[in-house]
């Protein structure tokens, strides 16, 4: 593997969880594909979501559908029926 190609798709961010404020290392695709997180302190997953300018994150309840990743592939995927 291209260590070039795995760096330019993917950024290491810092964001707090948006459950307990913990400080929690993140990697954002560089495509604006919303992914999954585990918190450092609490170890509940939340949602980061690159912007056009920084980044956002959410707790799953809180995410519009387009912004969950699984809801977004039930969603994407269910389009493409004939």
């Amino acid at each position: 593997m291209n260590p070039a190609i795995v760096s330019s798709t993917y950024s290491q961010e810092t964001a707090r969880c948006p459950y307990c404020g913990a400080k929690t290392a993140l990697e954002l695709p560089v495509n604006y594909r919303p992914v999954f997180a585990s918190c450092d302190g609490c170890a509940k997953r939340f949602i980061a979501e690159r912007l056009a300018e920084g980044f956002q994150v959410m707790t799953e309840e809180e995410a519009p559908c387009s912004s969950n990743p699984d809801c977004r592939e039930i969603e994407i995927g269910g389009s493409d029926e004939e």
